[in-house]
Formats: structure tokens, sequence, C-alpha cells
């Protein structure tokens, strides 16, 4: 996958950031490690946010992407988001929150949910994305 630039406002870039942060239950201080940032240096960046050819916005888009596949193979269920991110996956190797923490792992995992999207396109389950290694296989 490469992330794609559309020339977003880094305003509203970190905005969307930090909203899927949050609901993903991740803390103010994870995701400042993942930009590589201090915690009072992304607070600083809510109004201005971060210049579109910097590394944490490409990050911070990869992730904005990865929450909306979650968002959409989940239905919105947060729990069932955050529990999903928690536990391995064979397709992975890995546990996907573990690789969260580099552009090329959140694209790793934007990648797998992608392909998991398309398979799933015409199912008609109410939740298609398990929350179980036994349910994903």
């Amino acid at each position: 996958m490469t992330v794609n630039q559309h020339a977003s406002p880094p305003a509203v870039v970190v905005k969307a950031f930090t909203w899927a942060y949050e609901e993903l239950g991740w803390s103010r201080f994870q995701a400042a490690e993942l930009l590589s940032v201090s915690e009072s240096a992304l607070v600083n960046s809510q109004r201005t946010g971060f210049e579109s050819d910097s590394e944490q916005y490409l990050i911070q888009l990869a992730f904005i992407r990865m929450y909306h596949l979650l968002y959409a193979l989940s239905e919105g269920d947060n729990d069932e988001m955050q529990g999903w991110l928690k536990q391995p996956h064979a397709g992975l190797s890995a546990i996907p929150t573990t690789l969260c923490n580099s552009l090329n792992g959140l694209q790793r995992v934007v990648e797998y949910l992608e392909s998991e999207q398309s398979v799933d396109m015409g199912e008609s389950a109410n939740h298609v994305l398990p929350v179980s290694l036994a349910d994903w296989e």
C-alpha cells in the first residue's frame, strides 16, 4: 500500500488521527511514541498539524486508514476493534498492535485489512471482524 497524500490540511489530519487513536483506546503517550515526538509536541500540533511531507504526517494517514478499515469491518464496534488489535493473527504472524509502531508495520496491517475487506465484501454477517483467532482462520 502506498499512502496517498490528497493535500489534506495537516491540522485536519492530526484531528482525525487523535479521534482514531482515542477510539482505539490508545493513550496520548502511545500516539506520541508512534510519531516519535513528545506528548507536548503532539498536543502543540493540534492547531497546525505536522508538515505534509513529514514522517509523522504519513504515519497519521496510515493509522487513520487502519482505523477506517477496522471501523468498516466491525460496523463501528470499538470493543471489537480494540480486541482485534490485541490478538494474534496468522495472516500477519503477529499481534497487530505490535506492528503499529512504525509506518511499515501500519502499512502491513492496512494491507491485511484491505485484503480481508475485499474477501468479506459479499458476506452478510453482522460482524465480519472476528474477535478470536479461531474465528479469523
